[in-house]
C-alpha cells in the first residue's frame, strides 16, 4: 500500500505551509498517509488520546472519519487510510487536518491538501467515474439529476468499478461508480429519402430522416424521438416531435423516420433539420435524456440531388427527384 508522509502541528503560533498529499481518483482504502504530529519542534505525545481525520470535500461538505489509528503515541504519529468519500471526487480536498481528544478538549493541528486526481475507468467500451450521490440525489426521486460528460451518455450508478452491481433507488448517500456510454453508439443517422406516395413533386413533396437508435444496456426505455427546427424562424426553439414509427430491430435498436409530411415547392431550397434522441430510466431511479451531438440537415433539393447520383435510384426515383429539382428553378425564377 503507497504510503504519504506528513508532518503537522498543534503549534499553530508559527508559519506553516499547508503540505499536499495527491492521491488518484477512486483510492479507496489503498493509500495511507503517516502524519507525525508535532507541537512546536517535538513530538505530540497522543498518550490517551484519540485522533479523528476532518476535512472539506469538492463541494463544501464536511466530512469527519473515526478510524485514524495512533500508531506511535510517544512519538505522536497517526495513520489514516482515506476512504472512498475522500477519493470519490476529483479536485482538491481542503481544510483536512486531525482532531485531537483528551479529557473533554479538541485541539487541531495544522492543515493539509489532498489533491485527488481524475482517474476515469473503461470497462467494456463504458467509461466510469467516482463521484458522491448525495451531489445528484437529493429530494424527490423526480428532481435527481446525474453527472454530465462531453460526448458520453449517463447509464447508471453502480458500486463497483467494474459496473457488476448497480445502485437502486434506495441508494442516496456515499460515493458511487457513473457509468458513461458514448453518444455516439446510440445513433445512427442512416440518410434521407422522398416519400413519392400520395405526393406530387411540382407541388409538394415528403422528405424523410432516418435513422436507428438505441439505448444503454440495463435501462429501461422511455421513449425515443427528434428535436427539429422551425424552416420558417429557424432561430426559435427547438420542437420536441415523438417517434410513432419505430420498427424494432435486435440489439437494443429502433429503425425509425421523422417526415415532413407535404413540403410545399416554396420550401425546397430551406434546410430541415433533425437531431435525435433517447429517453430512459436507469436501474438505480435516474431519469436521462441523451441527445445526438448535432444536427442533420438537408434541404429537400439536397435530397433530390442525392437520389439523382444514386447508383441504385430506378427510373421512378430519377424522375420523381428531376421533377423537384424543376420546381425549385421555377419558383426560384418566380
Amino acid at each position: 500500500m503507497p504510503t504519504k508522509a506528513v508532518s503537522l502541528n498543534v503549534d499553530k503560533s508559527g508559519s506553516f505551509a499547508a503540505q499536499t498529499v495527491r492521491i488518484s481518483q477512486g483510492d479507496e482504502n489503498s493509500t495511507s498517509i503517516v502524519a507525525t504530529i508535532l507541537d512546536g519542534a517535538q513530538p505530540f505525545d497522543l498518550t490517551g488520546k484519540s485522533v479523528r481525520f476532518k476535512c472539506e470535500l469538492p463541494g463544501g461538505k464536511v466530512f469527519v472519519d473515526d478510524s485514524v489509528a495512533v500508531s506511535d503515541a510517544k512519538r505522536g504519529v497517526v495513520t489514516f487510510t482515506p476512504p472512498v468519500e475522500v477519493a470519490a471526487a476529483a479536485g482538491k480536498v481542503t481544510s483536512a487536518l486531525f482532531e485531537v481528544y483528551s479529557d473533554g478538549y479538541a485541539i487541531h493541528t495544522t492543515k493539509m491538501v489532498i489533491d485527488v486526481d481524475p482517474t476515469p475507468t473503461v470497462v467494456e467500451g463504458a467509461v466510469c467515474e467516482l463521484a458522491l450521490l448525495s451531489n445528484y440525489r437529493s429530494g424527490e426521486q423526480a428532481s435527481w439529476t446525474h453527472p454530465t460528460k462531453n460526448g458520453m451518455a449517463f447509464a447508471g450508478w453502480y458500486k463497483d468499478a467494474a459496473l457488476k452491481y448497480p445502485c437502486s433507488a434506495s441508494d442516496t448517500e456515499g460515493a458511487a461508480w457513473a457509468k458513461f456510454v458514448k453518444v455516439a453508439d446510440l445513433f445512427q443517422f442512416m440518410g434521407c429519402s422522398l416519400n413519392m406516395s400520395g405526393n406530387v413533386p411540382a407541388e409538394y413533396t415528403t422528405p424523410r430522416f432516418s435513422y436507428t437508435m438505441s439505448i444503454p444496456d440495463g435501462v429501461t426505455f422511455i421513449e425515443n424521438s427528434w428535436y427539429f427546427k422551425k424552416v420558417s424562424d429557424p432561430t426559435k426553439p427547438d420542437v420536441r416531435s415523438p417517434s410513432n414509427n419505430n420498427i424494432v430491430q435486435t440489439g437494443n435498436k429502433v429503425f425509425t423516420s421523422m417526415t415532413f409530411n407535404k413540403v410545399p415547392a416554396r420550401l425546397y431550397g430551406k434546410k430541415f433539420s433533425t437531431k435525435a434522441f433517447v429517453k430512459y430510466t436507469t436501474v438505480d431511479g435516474t431519469t436521462v435524456e441523451t441527445v445526438e451531438a448535432d444536427y442533420d440537415a438537408f434541404t429537400p433539393a439536397e435530397i433530390a440531388d442525392a437520389v439523382l447520383a444514386h447508383p441504385m435510384a430506378t427510373q421512378a426515383d430519377k424522375d420523381y427527384a428531376a421533377a423537384i429539382k424543376a420546381a425549385v428553378t421555377q419558383e426560384g425564377a418566380a
